[in-house]
Parts: C-alpha cells; sequence; structure tokens
C-alpha cells in the first residue's frame, strides 16, 4: 500500500510525527555517534600536535572536547578542519539513510528496515561524498580565478588600468552570478542526502542537479518547508527531551525505592561526568531564547561522590539519551528535507514519487 501524498503544505505539517519512528531514530543517533567519536579523534590528535599531553588533555577534556578549539599549528589546523568535515559528512550520510526510508515509504514499501537504509547510504557514500566535493572544487576554482585576475594588478604600468576598467564589467558581474551559485549550493548542502536518495541511477550529476533546481526554481517554498523543519526540530526536540527528563527522574525514583541511596549516588556520579555546561546541552535544555521555561538537567545530581567504572557506565548511559534526542531532531531535519524535495520535484517536474516501483523489493 503506497502512501498517499497532498504535494504540499499539509504533507510538511506531518514531518514532526513522520520522523518519530524509532529506526529513524536510531540510524541518525548512530550517525551522530560515529560523527562525534571521529571529531574526538582528530580533536585529540589536534591537541597532541598543540603540545598537550593526554594526562591534561582527559582531565580538560574528558571524553567528550567541551568547545570549539583553535589550534595555533598549520598541521593541527588541518587535521581539526578535517575531523569537522568528515563528521558532517557522517550526519550527512545518516539522513541519507533516513531519507530513502521515507522514498520507500511512498513508494509503498512500509518494511525498509534500518539495515537496508543503512546498507544503502554506505552504497551511495561515494555519490554523496564526490557531490559534496565537486561543490568544494567548483568554490576553489572560483577562489583561483579571483587570485588570477588579481595578478593582473601586478603587471607594470597597465595592471591598475586594466583592472580598474574591467572591475564592474565582466569582473563584478561574474563575481556576483558566482556569490548566487556559490550560496544556492552551500545551503543546499541539506538536501544533498535527499537528491542521493532519490536518484535511482546513483550519479553524482543527477543529486548535484536536483539539489541545485530543487533551491534554485523554488527557493520561497524551499526556504520556508525548510524554516518549518528546523523550527519544529526545535520545539519536538525540546518536547522529546522534557519527557525524556521526567522520565529519568521517574526511573531514579521508583528504582530508589529498592537501591536506596545507591541507586542515588550512581546516578549522581553519571551526571557528574557530563559536561552540563556544555552550549549543545543548553540549547537542549532550552525552547528558545528569552523563554526562562527551560530544564534542568542539574537537578538530576552531578556531586562526584563515585568515581568507580560503574559511574563511566552511568555518564555513558546518560549520555544515550542526550544522543537519542538529537537523533529526533535531525530525524525531523532530514524527514522535513525529503518532503520537500519530494513535493517540489513533483511541482517542477511532474514526477509523483508514489507512482515508483520500490527499489527495495
Amino acid at each position: 500500500m503506497k502512501n498517499d501524498l497532498h504535494y504540499n503544505w499539509r504533507d510538511i505539517i506531518s514531518v514532526p510525527g513522520a520522523a518519530l519512528k524509532p529506526k529513524k531514530i536510531f540510524i541518525a543517533s548512530i550517525s551522530l555517534l560515529a560523527a562525534l567519536v571521529v571529531y574526538n579523534i582528530f580533536s585529540y590528535l589536534t591537541l597532541v600536535i598543540e603540545g598537550n599531553s593526554a594526562a591534561s588533555i582527559f582531565s580538560n577534556h574528558g571524553l567528550l572536547p567541551n568547545q570549539l578549539l583553535q589550534p595555533e599549528a598549520v598541521a593541527g589546523r588541518l587535521i581539526y578542519y578535517m575531523g569537522i568535515l568528515i563528521s558532517v559528512f557522517v550526519v550527512l550520510s545518516g539522513m541519507t539513510a533516513v531519507s530513502i526510508i521515507d522514498l520507500e515509504n511512498f513508494r509503498g514499501n512500509q518494511f525498509c528496515g534500518a539495515i537496508q537504509a543503512v546498507k544503502f547510504a554506505r552504497r551511495r557514500a561515494k555519490q554523496l561524498f564526490t557531490s559534496l566535493l565537486t561543490i568544494g572544487l567548483f568554490v576553489a576554482f572560483i577562489v583561483l580565478l579571483g587570485f588570477i585576475v588579481g595578478l593582473i594588478t601586478r603587471i607594470p604600468y597597465l595592471g591598475d588600468l586594466i583592472y580598474s576598467v574591467f572591475f564592474f564589467f565582466p569582473n563584478f558581474i561574474i563575481s556576483l552570478l558566482t556569490v548566487v551559485v556559490i550560496f544556492v549550493l552551500m545551503t543546499g548542502i541539506i538536501i544533498m542526502p535527499s537528491a542521493v536518495a532519490a536518484d535511482r541511477a546513483g550519479e553524482t550529476f543527477n543529486s548535484i542537479l536536483g539539489t541545485f533546481s530543487t533551491v534554485i526554481r523554488q527557493p520561497l517554498r524551499w526556504i520556508g518547508y525548510t524554516l518549518y523543519s528546523l523550527v519544529t526540530a526545535k520545539i519536538a526536540g525540546f518536547v522529546f527531551a522534557y519527557f525524556c527528563f521526567r522520565s529519568l527522574q521517574f526511573l531514579r525514583a521508583v528504582t530508589m525505592l529498592g537501591g536506596g541511596d545507591n541507586v542515588s549516588m550512581l546516578i549522581n556520579s553519571g551526571v557528574a561526568h557530563l559536561p552540563l555546561n556544555n552550549k549543545l546541552i543548553s540549547f537542549t535544555a532550552g525552547l528558545f531564547p528569552g523563554i526562562d521555561f527551560s530544564i534542568d538537567f542539574a537537578r538530576l545530581g552531578g556531586l562526584p561522590v563515585n568515581m568507580d567504572i560503574a559511574s563511566y557506565i552511568m555518564a555513558i548511559s546518560l549520555f544515550l539519551v542526550f544522543l537519542i534526542i538529537w537523533g529526533y531532531i535531525i530525524s525531523i531535519i532530514a524527514t522535513g528535507q525529503i518532503y520537500a524535495y519530494v513535493i517540489i520535484r513533483k511541482i517542477r517536474e511532474g514526477n509523483t514519487v508514489t507512482e515508483e516501483e520500490p527499489l527495495f523489493k
């Protein structure tokens, strides 16, 4: 049975509910965890290159770097920013896996599982990578052209004159068009996983064309759908975080009936290992800036009463709670983008995804 779509705003409204599927949250959470592991590895390598010892790194940052680094060495910068780029790529791959679940659902395949989706994303990783690399190389090529044009001013006697004469046309006009193209491509990266998932041929050109045409030909519609998905991701993520917080409090209360203060001490010790002052956690705990109503995760505990292996395992368990909260947020964003892509492609090309055959049978 195929999922009926209206191909308009009524489909977009359902995005938060459509994203609240265990397999989609699981995929998004796993991709976030993998991205975090990559970021940690490259961050620690950067800190080592900067001359920090392993003991000082663990003492200052623990299991998770608590802030963005600002390496001074060139090698440190290369490694650190490479880690960030790879981490972003991992998250985008996870969004590709989430997108194919929705696409298969639209096509009538209600049983596309998480493993199938992850395998699909892994097969399409090359297409996603080459698409992003092509955009990066295009930007680098434009920068190189600007560098070459700037060299004209170094020509003795005539350099400044030539540069001034051709400054407005064609240099400025070309620059203006180029900035528009770069802006479209860079902002469209968020919809790239949807374009990759929707392309049955698995070709780089198709995903780039799909991304560019979606953003440039229906800009207001895409911006509106994207803003809606981002706002609802924040609101729904906060609501989900609130219920997770209350669930932790309930679990603590009922288990203390049998375990007594030992349970409280264990949870307190686990919370003590978490960077609750992290801006990301503060963002998760608050609804919107200026609104006082927020979640105080510190109320779960925090005194370093016990520092044995059990407290670290408890910290990891509590960390997984935050992970699925952000998994749901990423799931909403990915779901919103695939819905937007399908709707805009129908308006743009008349392509009806519900008439396509499932990719997995």
